[in-house]
Order: structure tokens, then C-alpha cells, then sequence
């Protein structure tokens, strides 16, 4: 049976769904044949905020196309996602299960962009149909059946009644299924429906979020609150209730900024007004409009005082991720081989800026912008070093992408299971990061070589007394 995640509606990623239940193991046994030898890897995120990925597990695909996860103890119910290369497929996972999964090759009649992930549709041997993921085809058939009906008028934007009556036959078609991890996909799938065909926010509201208990592991819910509250905050500042909120950045003072949020009756409970002001803050980071150490003290302030656990984590990993890539921040340490099998660490480059890329050898982008690359490494090598680290799934790929390309002349490294573009947030390729000499990012990311970066290295490579 093949699981089919809504298109549009849910996204690649991971869901853990609380079902307090004591650690029992779990097994999956996968089948892969097209990709024998690669590296097959079971994720997850600490929080559906940041998603900060959290990788469960790894194993490599063996000659018979075959792979094991042997998870000694699971406690919580968990939508976790396996991947391969740039294609990934999800599941949940239960507690004391036993899984056979078939990992499909990518879809030969379509066009396969090597440089986003790709959802690819696992193939689960399951018999008891109030399992989880069986459940969820069941409600993704439905759903298909429902789109196919009503297409038309989602077209037109008149498909507000037509969503209200597949909720209804669905509470009623699952009335009794008590499975809550079902339960939780089902209905905020539906909410995410909802939200995205712009039902009245009030109507929303106070239909999936008031009154209702905050769903912080189950990714359906953390899906619709992220798109129910996008902006809230920001649109909020230009309100007359909202005003003094930029003032009381500045001051750093949360107590107020909760006191200002929960003039809207919305967010009158404690637990759910301190995770909007959680994601705001995270939004006014990156937005470039607020001073950056005040957004992180007020984070401090929050993972310290807060009596909700899930807060704590998710402020944790905010201030984390921040001084994990921005700007400012220490550039995480590696100890990678180079193709003569050496060693070398971060701290190897130290004393001169660093300019880092993350590549693929079989990248067309990453090779295009290396081309460019030589002229530059010839005129900046002495002040400037150059690195770049190679994502291909096997040594020998770099070793003879370089045996064959003899300009390129700079230092290349090989990062094994990918865990060192993970600890830079890369999230495409090729990438590029610009490191002080002090070891510290002062371009995350960094221009690439055709477009701008030569200005930043004539720029840095300046005499001091040149500089104005």
C-alpha cells in the first residue's frame, strides 16, 4: 500500500504525536534496490518552529538493496521521514511496531530537480487497518475523492461550504476511531484546508484553537498554527492595542509584550499567547527590523522563566540556530579528509577569511560556479583560503571529479553522511559561507563566484588605510 501525504496541504517534514505510552522497541526493515550502497537516514525536528532537524538514525543500503533501524526505546508516536539523497518518504511510527517499507526509485516519467527534496511515496506491507498510517490512506482517499468533486469551486473560491461538509462527513465517518494521532492528523489537515482557502481568521479561530489543548509535537496542528498566526505579530505592532509591543523589544521586557498580546481574547491562555510570542519573535529576527541581541535576550529570558517545557525547547533551539549560521555567530568546527586523504579541521584556516562551499560533483549549478572560481582563487589565495566540501555519496566521486579537473586547485574536502552541511543549515547546493579570521560568519551565506563575491574579497582584502 502506498501512503499518499496531501499535496499542497502537508509538507515534507516530521511530526512527533504524543501517545503516552512506556518505550518499547521498534523495527524497520527496509527494501531499496535502487540504491544500493547509499546512505538511507531516519529523521526528525526538535520543534515544529524551527524545525530544527534531529536525525534519528543512519545505515547504509546493502548489496541486496536491503536496510535495518533497530530503535531500542520509543515512547512517543512518530511521524519521521526516511531519506535518500534528495528524495524522502513518511511514516509514523508506533511504539512496539514491526515495519516492511519499500523505498521506490524517483519517478522516471517526471523530471527530477536535483536541487529540492523530493516526496516519493513509501510502500508500506501493513494488514491491521486501525494502524495509523492505514488509517490515514483511508482519509487521504477520501480527500482525493472530495478534490476531484470539488476542484472546480476551490478554482472559483467557492469551496467554504463544500469544506465544511467533508469536515462533518469525516468527524462522522471517524466517529469511532479514538486513534488520537489520526484524530490530530485529520482535523488539522482539514483546519489547514480551511485556513488556506481563507476562511473568516475570527470563524478559525474559534473553531480550532480557542479552548482547544496546544498539540506542541503534532505537526498537522504546529502546521496550521505556523499559517493561522504567520505575521500576527508584525500586523499586530501597527494596531492601535498593538503599538507599544516595538517599545517593549527595546526594553526586553515580556511580561508587558504577553500583557499587550492578550488584549486579543484569542490568546487570553498563557500557554497559547507565549507560543505566539515565541514564533513572532522568531519572524522579527530574521525580518531585519528589530535589534538582534534584544530578540535573544528576551528568548534568554523566556527558556529560563517559562514553566512550559515545549517553550523551553523551542527558545533553545531559536537561540541555537541563530548563533549556529547567522552572521556574528561561530562557524561550526568539522574534521573532514581532503583528497589525499589528510585530515583537515576548521581550525586548519584559520588567521585569513575563509571562503566555504558546500557542492555536488554531479551538480551542474555547483560545477558552472566553479568554473568561475579559478581566476579568482589566483588573484585572493594568499589572503583568502578556499574550501570546498564535497556532498557526493562516495569518495572515489571527488577523487575523480579532481583527477579530471586539474584547475581546480583549491583544498576539497568529503563530508561523510552529509553531517557537516547539516551543522551549517545548508539547505541547498551549492551553498557558499564567508568565515572571519576569528573563525566567525561574516557572510551567512555568502555570494556565490559569478555573482558578487569578488567585490566582497577585494573589499575584506583591503589595507586598512584603504578602507573607508
Amino acid at each position: 500500500m502506498t501512503m499518499r501525504f496531501l499535496r499542497i496541504y502537508i509538507a515534507s517534514c516530521i511530526v512527533l504525536l504524543p501517545v503516552w505510552l512506556r518505550a518499547q522497541p521498534v523495527t524497520i526493515k527496509g527494501y531499496a534496490p535502487f540504491y544500493k550502497s547509499k546512505i538511507v537516514n531516519l529523521s526528525t525536528y526538535k520543534d515544529f518552529i524551527t524545525f530544527t532537524p534531529l536525525q534519528i538514525a543512519s545505515t547504509e543500503v546493502n548489496d541486496s538493496g536491503k536496510f535495518k533501524f533497530q530503535l531500542d526505546s520509543l515512547k512517543n508516536c512518530t511521524y519521521a521521514f526516511l531519506s535518500i539523497d534528495n528524495n524522502k518518504g513518511d511514516m509514523y511510527i508506533v511504539p512496539g511496531n514491526i515495519y516492511q517499507v519499500e523505498f521506490p526509485a524517483p519517478d522516471s516519467d517526471r523530471y527530477q530537480n536535483p536541487f529540492i527534496q523530493h516526496t516519493i511515496n513509501l510502500i508500506f506491507y501493513i494488514t491491521d487497518t486501525m494502524e495509523v498510517n492505514n488509517l490515514i490512506m483511508n482519509f487521504n482517499t477520501q480527500f482525493d475523492n472530495f478534490w476531484a468533486k470539488t476542484y472546480q469551486y476551490f478554482v472559483k473560491k467557492q469551496a467554504t461550504h463544500y469544506v465544511d461538509s467533508f469536515y462533518n462527513a469525516m468527524l462522522l465517518r471517524y466517529k469511532n476511531i479514538n486513534n488520537p494521532d489520526f484524530r490530530g492528523y485529520m482535523i488539522y489537515t482539514l483546519a489547514e484546508i480551511s485556513n488556506n482557502i481563507l476562511e473568516g481568521q475570527k470563524t478559525l479561530g474559534e473553531k480550532f484553537i480557542q479552548d482547544k489543548p496546544i498539540l506542541y509535537n503534532n505537526y498537522q496542528y504546529m502546521q496550521f498554527f505556523n499559517d493561522y498566526f504567520k505575521d500576527y505579530m508584525k500586523d499586530y505592532t501597527f494596531t492601535k492595542e498593538g503599538g507599544d509591543i516595538n517599545k517593549f523589544i527595546v526594553k526586553c521586557d515580556y511580561s508587558d509584550m504577553m500583557e499587550v498580546l492578550k488584549i486579543n481574547h484569542l490568546l487570553r491562555n498563557d500557554s497559547l499567547c507565549e507560543l505566539v510570542l515565541l514564533k513572532g519573535l522568531y519572524e522579527f529576527y530574521y525580518s531585519g527590523n528589530y535589534n538582534k541581541e534584544n530578540i535573544k535576550i528576551l528568548l534568554r529570558i523566556i527558556a529560563g522563566a517559562t514553566k512550559i517545557e515545549e517553550d523551553k525547547v523551542i527558545a533553545e533551539d531559536m537561540l541555537a540556530s541563530f548563533s549556529g549560521v547567522a552572521q556574528g555567530g561561530d562557524a561550526p568546527d568539522f574534521a573532514l579528509k581532503d583528497s589525499k586523504g589528510e585530515v583537515n579541521s576548521i581550525l586548519d584556516f584559520r588567521g585569513k577569511f575563509l571562503y566555504l562551499a558546500f557542492f555536488k560533483t554531479t551538480s551542474s549549478a555547483s560545477i558552472s560556479q566553479m568554473e568561475v572560481l579559478p581566476a579568482l582563487y589566483k588573484q585572493y589565495r594568499g589572503k583568502i583560503n578556499f574550501v570546498f566540501i564535497s556532498e557526493d555519496e562516495n569518495y572515489s566521486d571527488l577523487v575523480n571529479f579532481l583527477n579530471a579537473n586539474k584547475n581546480f586547485s583549491w583544498t576539497f574536502l568529503w563530508d561523510e553522511k552529509h553531517q557537516v552541511m547539516q551543522q551549517y543549515n545548508s539547505k541547498t547546493l551549492p551553498e557558499y559561507f564567508l568565515v572571519n579570521p576569528q573563525g566567525k560568519f561574516f557572510r551567512s551565506p555568502a555570494n556565490d563566484p559569478s555573482h558578487g563575491i569578488e567585490t566582497t574579497f577585494e573589499d575584506i582584502t583591503k589595507p586598512e588605510k584603504d578602507k573607508k
